[in-house]
């Protein structure tokens, strides 16, 4: 018996939190790995998408679009623990 049922919700939050695990794992190994390979290799972002948001005025309303992604490789290696986690549970 599954604790957990495979929907695509349950995916999108492995794959999330997967995510945000490597995210936060990249910000702490920035802010304690000293010059070298390791900060170039595993903690350098690079933003994806618009990163300045277009505003689209029409006089009556205003709307605002942006979208912006930020990858590295720690970020890349928490979305495949996520994925691992997923097809774990």
């Amino acid at each position: 018996m599954a604790l957990l049922q495979k929907t695509s919700g349950t995916l999108v939050f492995f794959l999330l939190g997967g995510g945000l695990f490597g995210g936060l794992l990249g910000e702490t190994l920035l802010f304690f790995s000293p010059s070298g390979f390791i900060k170039e290799a595993f903690v350098k972002s690079y933003q994806i998408g618009i990163v300045t948001p277009v505003t689209f005025d029409l006089f009556l309303i205003t709307f605002t679009v942006g979208f912006a992604m930020r990858v590295n490789l720690m970020i890349l290696l928490g979305v495949l623990l996520g994925l691992y986690t997923y097809k774990q549970v």
